[in-house]
């Protein structure tokens, strides 16, 4: 159960609510707000700002007046660059989605979505996403307990990573039951402060718990309920991390409790429990994540994360395997076009199960964002990742030598890596 953040007291608010799968709307529109990038010094951009306000963002309207369904589109390119110097298009040590010195699009993704409506007509959610990323957050869709080579679907740039169905009570229906919603399919996680789309994160990287400590998506069930207008639960059974077709005939229990403690302060409580080993159903994985999100003044948001993570039989010598880590993220807007985001992060890996080493991981991110429109927008980012353990991350090319059996592989190791990165986001959401 994977996903996360966008702001402030909303920001875990809102995310539950779409785990949920109900629409979050006002009673009554309300007018957008101005565009903070008009009336500056890049005024020559206007005519763009006037083709996405009438074009796209008016037929986007038009389109949900119409027929109830909301359009969205994402597409993101990005430019990493490992100093270390790994393989050209590998993924970066330690990371899930981000790639060295490779010119596939990171993300591009079409979103569809419809509340439910009466008793009778169900919502939907659709997300289908292409580039290096829809890859990289792949399921098993077989249930043959691997996302490998020759398997149907799997190791191709394109990913179904929504695709549900959803109901919600009708206001006609017992008034204790208000906002009872039910949500079946295939989902992204309610586990996490980051999402897979980059567009609603404030750093462009994962952090280490994104990529190693929960999983990206479902598929089964989930019930949400609001006990009170401060407290919220969701609740179901899945097939497991990252799987379509469960490859243990297991399933797992998933839950949320959001708590909206005032304006400025938003706590959840997540978790995940159930076999995930192939073949096994006895072992048992298991996560609990907590989410706090503080927003101490208008410009300055905070995001803080912590997981632990255990599982049955699956260290060396069928030991418990246990990881745990906390990530904090401070995300400033210096205006309404500029801002900065740092992060700072622990990673522990007790058994070596989720890194393949027993080691300790940190990592320091900054990242610089600044809006050209109101739905295109740049950032510039330098991370550093470090291992207490030495030599793990891979550092040059490698190459190959000739040996008394053949070629044999080079590969130079070291105790960290630094990335400079850059990435270009148009968004329509």
């Amino acid at each position: 159960m994977r996903i996360r953040v966008m702001n402030a007291c909303l920001a875990v608010t809102l995310a539950s609510a779409l785990a949920a799968g109900s629409p979050v709307r006002a009673e009554e529109p309300a007018e957008p707000p101005p565009d903070p990038t008009r009336g500056q010094w890049d005024s020559f951009l206007d005519p763009l700002r006037d083709f996405e306000d009438t074009y796209v963002v008016g037929t986007q309207k038009q389109i949900e007046d119409a027929t109830k369904f909301h359009i969205g589109v994402g597409f993101t390119e990005a430019f990493m660059w490992d100093f270390n110097n790994p393989r050209s298009g590998s993924l970066i040590a330690g990371h899930s989605l981000e790639h060295h010195n490779d010119g596939v699009p990171a993300l591009g993704q079409l979103a569809v979505s419809r509340p439910s409506e009466g008793w009778f007509i169900p919502g939907m959610g659709l997300k289908l996403d292409a580039g290096k990323g829809a890859r990289d957050i792949k399921s098993d869709w077989n249930g043959n307990g691997a996302v490998a080579h020759g398997d149907t679907f799997e190791t191709n740039d394109f990913d179904v990573e929504e695709a549900y169905l959803t109901w919600a009570m009708p206001e006609d229906g017992p008034s204790f039951m208000k906002g009872l919603t039910l949500k079946g399919g295939k989902f992204v996680t309610l586990l996490g402060a980051e999402v897979i789309e980059p567009w609603a994160n404030y750093n462009y990287s994962r952090s280490f718990l994104f990529s190693l400590a929960i999983p990206f998506t479902h598929t089964g069930a989930l019930v949400s309920y609001p006990i009170s207008e401060k407290v919220s639960v969701t609740a179901g059974a899945v097939e497991g991390w990252d799987k379509v077709q469960s490859n243990n005939q297991g399933w797992s229990g998933i839950g949320n409790v959001t708590y909206v403690v005032t304006d400025q302060v938003t706590l959840a409580a997540n978790g995940i429990w159930g076999p995930e080993q192939t073949n096994k159903t006895g072992n048992k994985r298991g996560v609990a994540d907590l989410v706090a999100t503080i927003k101490p003044t208008s410009a300055l948001t905070l995001l803080l994360n912590y997981d632990w993570g255990h599982e049955d039989g699956a260290a060396a010598g069928n030991e418990a395997a246990l990881w745990q880590g906390f990530a904090a993220v401070a995300n400033y807007a210096f205006t309404d076009r500029a801002s900065v985001a740092v992060r700072g992060e622990w990673f522990e890996d007790h058994g070596g199960t989720r890194t393949g080493v027993v080691q300790s991981l940190y990592e320091a991110t900054v990242t610089g964002k600044y809006l050209l429109t109101q739905h295109l927008y740049g950032q510039v980012e330098y991370r550093h990742d470090e291992s207490g353990k030495g030599n793990f991350f891979p550092a040059d090319s490698p190459g190959v030598v000739n040996g008394p059996t053949g070629p044999n592989a080079i590969t130079k190791f070291t105790s960290g890596q630094d990335i400079l990165g850059f990435a270009v986001t148009y968004v329509f959401n």
